[in-house]
């Protein structure tokens, strides 16, 4: 597609992306707690007391990226308070090793430590306090040592290895660390190969647990992404390959469908983004619309009827903002 078709196709997004990312930023910074021991928490749903680590890091990089895309001081303060509890309260929720007695949430809290630093440009910065620097650095080891380790390729939400190693990918690649870019890599290669992926819609749904969030199809070329980088061989890959598989429609869920639909959306901007084939955009207006119309100020509960919620509000962020190629 030429490129001037493809501004033509995104920037009619780029009014509602700023718009969305600094309502949802509003709607998160509201519900943050600005004082007692959990300073900086940001609750998963309007209510609850309960501190959360990877909400609170969910929440970081929604203001992070809206700062970076509108170019506008707004949520500084949310963003320090945040890190302020993620560092107070690291060793409840950071293990010295991702094994048998970590939690099930684990390493998706290494995962969004990297990707709340990446939103924020922290790998770019010379000024960053060395503690968080090391902080972070732990994080990616700890992920990159897991998924060197990690058989069972079945995992899904919290544990859906695709997500972790886009992320893992992303961070080696922003950093330039060989190492880590290898590990992503060879994971990748292994788990996914360049193979078509199945249709997202035909995914496996998940009944028994609390939440079925990750689009683990949409994660799985993510991780390629990550792992390769968005490269004209990349791209080639996405028009052949990807695009057979995509949406045609909004997916109906058991459970978490608004948050698995962000996934897929996320995954289809950004797929447009670096192979700009009309397949992808329009598979992702085709779920944006359901989303957009089901939103409320930029935030998004995990299905019709659900109060607005972090966790919902970060992937329908990620969706937002990645046809502008920022995910």
């Amino acid at each position: 597609m030429p490129s001037v078709l493809v501004e033509e196709k995104i920037s009619t997004y780029r009014p509602r992306v700023l718009e969305n990312l600094r309502s949802a930023g509003d709607v998160l910074a509201a519900r943050q707690e600005m004082g007692g021991l959990t300073r900086g928490n940001v609750p998963p749903w309007p209510g609850s007391g309960d501190g959360d680590f990877h909400g609170t890091l969910a929440a970081i990089w929604v203001w992070s990226t809206a700062e970076k895309l509108r170019g506008e001081d707004r949520f500084s303060l949310n963003i320090a308070s945040a890190w302020s509890f993620i560092e107070s309260t690291w060793s409840d929720f950071i293990p010295r090793s991702l094994g048998a007695h970590a939690s099930d949430e684990a390493a998706y809290d290494c995962a969004m430590v990297l990707r709340a630093w990446l939103a924020g440009e922290g790998h770019k910065a010379v000024d960053d306090e060395s503690a968080r620097l090391e902080r972070v650095a732990t994080a990616a080891r700890l992920l990159g040592a897991y998924v060197t380790d990690l058989e069972n390729l079945s995992g899904r939400e919290f544990k859906d290895p695709g997500f972790l190693a886009w992320t893992l990918g992303e961070y080696a690649r922003a950093l330039n660390d060989r190492g880590l870019s290898a590990t992503a890599r060879r994971f990748v290669d292994a788990a996914f190969g360049m193979k078509s992926p199945p249709s997202f819609s035909s995914e496996l749904a998940g009944r028994d647990g609390l939440f079925d969030f990750s689009c683990t199809t949409a994660t799985r070329v993510m991780a390629v992404i990550g792992a390769e980088g968005p490269i004209p061989f990349v791209g080639a890959w996405l028009r052949e390959r990807v695009a057979p598989s995509v949406p045609q429609a909004f997916v109906a869920r058991p459970m978490d469908e608004n948050t698995w639909n962000s996934c897929a959306a996320a995954s289809l901007g950004y797929a447009f983004s670096i192979s700009t084939d009309a397949t992808f955009f329009d598979a992702y207006k085709v779920l944006m619309d359901e989303l957009d119309d089901r939103a409320e100020n930029g935030a998004l509960g995990r299905m019709p009827g659900y109060s607005a919620e972090t966790a919902a509000t970060f992937y329908y962020a990620m969706a937002t903002a990645s046809i502008l190629g920022t995910i």
